[in-house]
């Protein structure tokens, strides 16, 4: 017996006042259950402009992270039905999947360049004026590491970590947010500041806490449940107290440069920043009781800090790594830092790392793969794992409560 189509896609009143109220009901992406364990999803957008006889838009690109071809290679666009207002994309996904993704609609005059070349230009500028969340996505949109408007898919098989039902923000006068200037790097930027667990610190007065060093921390500090998680993993014993310092990025072009095995930035981190943090929130500053973590670029760089720094730095925790580096082709090969390992880098120190990357990253799982056994082959403690999700900061928010937990757990210290 074959499965019924979306009723709503059947109605004769499609692109209607009523239809529209229909749709927002129901919530987009319309889901349909499928054998198999997949899910049929419909993605609709409403043009502002009406239908096409008065409407200037030509195309309304959509972005589902790790599921639509990335836009160098092959652009993803709904299409409208008939002459009406609706414009509509159809995929299945299997029926756990958790991600983000944005619509992107435009009109005659921003198509894309005849020329390959500027594909990347021309995508980057159109999604800094047009990017958008979906409008009749029912859950609130987040944003991305810039700010980038995005909704979610979590279907019913997607269990998120309870500890994200927490009631959000920190507890008063446990947040700090400070400005690092930095002598060495010639940047200055925003960093933040969170002790987690009894307020006054212990009897050393914080001095033996664990620190952890959250990469990429523009975006965990404007998280709005973060502070609110981590608080309540440690009130029911998930997680050891810790000091958590969030180093924002700035922008990407200085991410570029900083996260991807910059010796400079870890020197400046370690003479410059650690000291000033220190001196407002006391931590260890025991390489075991120091952890580094962070997600593509910042993954990478966690587990550099690590390898050339292990008597500051003994655990990190990567997410979807980017291990390839510096050859973004080297996809099924060990990247710059898994040959350092190989010839002896950080030989001996013993740290514990954890790596996760997602089974839908196709690019990323063969170089994450081959720094596992590399440092297994060196003599560390690693944990590693393929989680069910793509390269998305939806998916980390889980994979980051679920490494710190592991890494940070009491019984640990």
């Amino acid at each position: 017996m074959t499965a019924p189509h979306e009723p709503l896609l059947e109605r004769a009143d499609l692109g209607s006042a009523a239809w529209w109220r229909g749709v927002r009901r129901a919530g987009t992406p319309l889901c349909r259950p499928l054998p198999g364990g997949e899910v049929e999803l419909s993605f609709l957008w409403r043009d502002p402009m009406g239908g096409a006889a008065r409407s200037d838009y030509r195309r309304v690109y959509l972005d589902v992270y790790s599921h639509t071809p990335h836009p160098t290679r092959a652009l993803t666009s709904m299409a409208r039905l008939g002459e009406s207002d609706v414009w509509l994309w159809q995929t299945r996904l299997p029926d756990d999947w958790c991600g983000s993704y944005f619509l992107m609609p435009a009109t005659r005059d921003e198509l894309p360049p005849e020329e390959p070349a500027e594909l990347r230009r021309w995508w980057i500028a159109l999604m800094a004026s047009r990017a958008q969340a979906d409008a009749l996505n029912p859950r609130p949109p987040h944003g991305g590491a810039w700010g980038l408007p995005l909704s979610a898919i979590q279907l019913p098989g997607a269990r998120p970590h309870p500890a994200w039902s927490a009631p959000h923000g920190a507890p008063p006068g446990r947040l700090l947010q400070q400005r690092w200037r930095s002598a060495r790097l010639g940047t200055t930027r925003d960093v933040w500041i969170y002790r987690s667990g009894a307020a006054d610190g212990g009897a050393d007065g914080g001095a033996e806490l664990p620190l952890v060093i959250l990469l990429d921390g523009h975006h965990w500090a404007r998280h709005p449940g973060l502070f609110g998680a981590l608080e309540a993993m440690t009130a029911g014993g998930e997680l050891a107290p810790a000091v958590y310092l969030l180093v924002d990025a700035l922008d990407a072009e200085q991410r570029t440069r900083d996260l991807p095995c910059n010796a400079a930035f870890w020197l400046a981190l370690q003479e410059e920043l650690l000291p000033q943090a220190h001196a407002a929130a006391p931590f260890s500053a025991r390489p075991e009781r120091t952890l580094v973590a962070g997600q593509s670029f910042g993954g990478l760089g966690a587990v550099y800090a690590a390898l050339h720094w292990p008597q500051r730095f003994g655990m990190a925790l990567s997410q979807s790594g980017s291990f390839w580096w510096p050859d973004p082709a080297a996809t099924g090969a060990e990247g710059w830092l898994t040959r350092a390992v190989a010839a002896g880098q950080g030989a001996g120190a013993g740290l514990r790392i954890a790596l996760e990357v997602g089974c839908y990253e196709a690019d990323m799982l063969g170089p994450n793969r081959a720094l596992r056994d590399a440092l297994q082959a060196a003599g560390h403690g690693v944990n590693y794992r393929e989680f069910r999700g793509g390269h998305d900061w939806l998916c980390w928010r889980d994979g980051l409560l679920e490494g710190l937990s592991q890494m940070l757990a009491p019984h640990k210290y």
